[in-house]
């Protein structure tokens, strides 16, 4: 199968990897979920061309590797093209939203199961799963607040008991953090950055697009929202050393 051609045309999304026909030119939408039933980067994949006259296989490869909050910011360019303003806006604040959970999920298992020898598998699995469950609920508003206080508390957990209860104590009603407890952050290129994160609006103006009033926002708040989130995620992920895989943490 390596001897087959490969696609040289090709796009990568969150949800599709599109390749064209090396043989016939046919553009092909494979959903990763449905199609490919894989939703790891693709470093190699033959697949069939899904032209009725073609049906010829071929190689793809190329994937994007960068984390899920990543991939959906830069989907919105996609949707810029394509005039959907308001999927735009509910793309970048699912973004922020998937960003929050990867934080969560570095500072509460992958590092702490990095660095505590007695901890297992089945450990992780299990709070792996009360972490998703307590957190599947919280929209955007509830998610950067309990980012946020993380940051604040700075409490790395030391064991099995301190992992259980961190997690426990996550509430989505938690208040919004004011602005003194944020500048008693040690790191102040990082306050910087959160007090930004306070003042970030796409998560209201995610909710005038989704509720009743449908509201329609225009390209330029489109194009702020994204230009926005960038100017935060992309230097907040690298100043917090977050990677969406434990075995980055385990070295």
């Amino acid at each position: 199968m390596r001897n087959l051609p490969y696609a040289t045309e090709k796009e990568t999304s969150y949800e599709n990897f599109i390749a064209k026909c090396p043989l016939c030119g046919y553009r092909n939408i494979f959903n990763r979920v449905t199609d490919l039933e894989d939703c790891s980067p693709i470093d190699f994949r033959t697949v069939s061309c899904f032209n009725d006259t073609c049906k010829q296989p071929f190689n793809i490869n190329g994937d994007s590797a960068s984390s899920a909050y990543r991939t959906l910011l830069l989907d919105c360019y996609q949707l810029l093209k394509l005039k959907q303003y308001m999927n735009c806006i509910l793309t970048v604040t699912q973004a922020y939203e998937v960003f929050f959970s990867l934080f969560l999920r570095v500072e509460l298992l992958y590092k702490p199961f990095a660095q505590i020898e007695d901890l297992t598998t089945e450990d992780f699995n299990t709070l792996s799963g009360k972490l998703e469950k307590k957190v599947k609920s919280y929209a955007f508003h509830a998610m950067r607040n309990l980012f946020i206080q993380q940051l604040i508390d700075s409490k790395k957990p030391r064991n099995l008991k301190e992992i259980k209860d961190a997690i426990g104590k996550l509430e989505g009603k938690l208040s919004k953090p004011n602005t003194s407890s944020i500048e008693a952050i040690k790191d102040k290129q990082l306050a910087v950055k959160v007090k930004a994160l306070l003042a970030v609006s796409v998560g209201n103006l995610r909710n005038r697009v989704v509720l009743k009033q449908a509201y329609r926002p225009s390209k330029e708040e489109a194009e702020n929202a994204i230009k926005e989130a960038r100017s935060l995620l992309f230097p907040l992920s690298t100043q917090l050393n977050l990677y969406d895989d434990i075995n980055w943490y385990m070295r």
